[in-house]
């Protein structure tokens, strides 16, 4: 009798609705959802002259935010999901005052359509991004559809929690609501302890009598923007390197034909000056690879054909800006100089060639020698005549920008600047009054050579971090293309002192995000405390089996009632 009612309890609490409930909520209700991955990128890292830059974070295992649409709050356990146009330089450095677990910044597909205002904003943004040093792991994914679907998923969470809900329908909402998890799969950033810059020069050879008089034209290959495996640099500085690689194929065919100009006319045989190219790396870090070349070649007691350099042109940034060219330099020109001569026969070949445009001479002095604005700064501390020529009138918001892209780049007005410039230079060379006619015909500037030639530099990522290891394949490519155009060619390179290191380039640029769509957090909690509160009944339940053996038995059965009922009536009617 025992036996049987304790059976019929037991099975009231396996056939218990509350079981079916839990085992439902858990089924139903799971912690992760679905996940998908999305290819990152790390905002930079890396120490210039002892100063750190960039973020020293990497790791993310964090639940989700969004900008607009969420408070900021201190907390290390969120991570906020912004659109790169939404960012200013206020949010974004409220995000960092917060110390906030985490930021991951999604850039647009295409950025033709962004206003002028709004290039203004990312670019103001991209240098503070640089400049503050932090800690907070800061990551930048391409829009697509499924990262757009990913931001929806946020948003509408954000909306479901939003001030119009009463409290108890957002206590409702913050438990039951789905939210995203986003987990990096970086570790770790280390020191790339075997970086190296290389440069690469290459000579064209003029008259033996003048070999140590020297003409150099110079170019930084490497590009830069917050996140290193999207520092495309279209225009700083593809544009150079591209024009630099451009004057050595046309001034070859007047070192190897003893000077013949365009259409077959002689100009004055072969030139006497030789005519240096270099390509140098790390530009964006303080011209790294042009002080190394420079100590190298100068600093050396073996003697060098660029001790006796006469002038340097840099090319820096030449793609936009139909209306001006910049002339970049650091000290005052003197008359009878190669500069002076070069400079006046630049501005006599705009007024043959392209009267529109004007060249406007930019003089500054350097200020401090631990961050330099452009290139032939570093000449003029070796006391050489130098000079820059650009599109920009200042260096910034041209230097390290993820707008810098081949769509912004206009062919036609880097051709045309790159013609100018072969015309002053053989003017200058040659010293002849005449300008605007030696490259012409077969020997003109061409745009089909220099457009694929873009198309190999400006598609691919050139910051120092991802070019810092031995038999790169892009730097052999620029030997290769120089090579073809000149007499000889040399590769240097540079490998930081780690005693007294001036820069410091640091690993884990771009990993893989991967988002999860889950519960919150609370809603394991409540979940948690239900299955307690269950298996709690449960256990009181067994503990106190008597107390509820005897209430259970105690109470008679309806049947019971009914048959100690009918018993009575018949009972009674047999005594009738």
């Amino acid at each position: 009798m025992w036996f049987d009612q304790s059976n019929e309890i037991l099975e009231f609490f396996r056939s218990s609705c509350f079981a079916y409930f839990i085992v439902i909520l858990v089924a139903v209700s799971p912690t992760c959802l679905g996940a998908k991955e999305f290819p990152a990128f790390r905002l930079q890292q890396f120490e210039l002259h002892g100063t750190p830059y960039g973020t020293t974070g990497s790791l993310l295992n964090l639940e989700t935010r969004i900008l607009p649409g969420s408070p900021i709050v201190t907390s290390p356990r969120r991570c906020y999901v912004v659109k790169l146009v939404d960012v200013s330089v206020t949010i974004y450095r409220e995000l960092l005052r917060h110390n906030v677990g985490g930021v991951v910044i999604i850039i647009p597909s295409n950025f033709k359509p962004l206003s002028s205002e709004l290039r203004e904003q990312i670019h103001e943004l991209e240098q503070v991004m640089l400049d503050d040093a932090t800690s907070v792991p800061v990551y930048f994914i391409r829009e697509t559809p499924e990262v757009l679907k990913m931001y929806d998923t946020i948003r509408r969470s954000a909306e479901s929690m939003g001030t119009k809900l009463s409290a108890t329908q957002s206590l409702i909402q913050f438990v039951i609501g789905n939210g995203v998890q986003l987990v990096s799969s970086l570790g770790t950033p280390k020191v790339i302890a075997d970086a190296q810059i290389f440069s690469v020069q290459g000579a064209l050879i003029g008259s033996k009598s003048a070999r140590n008089f020297p003409i150099l034209i110079s170019s930084h290959y490497d590009s830069m923007s917050p996140a290193a495996e999207l520092a495309f640099g279209a225009d700083s500085n593809g544009s150079g390197t591209v024009a630099l690689l451009e004057l050595a194929r046309i001034f070859s065919h007047l070192y190897n034909s003893g000077g013949v100009g365009g259409g077959g006319t002689k100009v004055m045989g072969r030139p006497y000056s030789s005519l240096l190219f270099l390509l140098s790396g790390a530009g964006h870090f303080n011209f790294q690879g042009t002080q190394k070349y420079l100590e190298d070649q100068i600093d050396s007691s073996d003697q060098s054909d660029l001790q006796e350099t006469r002038l340097v042109v840099c090319l820096d940034s030449l793609g936009t800006n139909s209306d001006h060219i910049y002339v970049h330099l650091s000290r005052s020109i003197r008359e009878g100089t190669m500069l002076h001569t070069f400079l006046e026969n630049l501005k006599d070949t705009v007024k043959v060639l392209a009267p529109n445009i004007k060249v406007e001479v930019i003089q500054k002095k350097i200020r401090t020698e631990n961050l330099l604005s452009w290139e032939h700064e570093k000449f003029h501390l070796k006391k050489i005549n130098a000079i820059t020529i650009s599109s920009a009138q200042t260096p910034s918001g041209i230097k390290s920008s993820l707008l810098d892209s081949l769509d912004n780049l206009d062919i036609k007005v880097l051709t045309l600047k790159t013609h100018i410039i072969a015309e002053a230079l053989a003017a200058s060379i040659y010293n002849v009054s005449d300008v605007g006619t030696a490259f012409s015909g077969s020997l003109s500037v061409s745009e089909n050579s220099m457009n694929s030639m873009l198309d190999f530099i400006g598609s691919q990522p050139r910051s120092a971090q991802l070019l810092a290891f031995k038999n790169n394949k892009f730097v052999q490519s620029l030997r290769s293309l120089l090579a073809r155009y000149t007499h000889e060619t040399s590769l240097f390179s540079m490998k930081p002192d780690k005693r007294d290191a001036n820069l410091v380039l640091y690993d884990s640029t771009s990993g893989i995000i991967v988002a999860y769509d889950v519960k919150p957090a609370v809603f394991d909690l409540v979940l948690s405390l239900i299955i307690a509160a269950y298996i709690g009944i449960i256990y009181l339940a067994i503990k106190n089996f008597g107390i509820i053996y005897n209430v259970f038995s105690s109470t008679p059965s309806p049947s019971a009632a009914t048959n100690g009922s009918n018993g009575h009536s018949h009972q009674k009617t047999k005594a009738q």
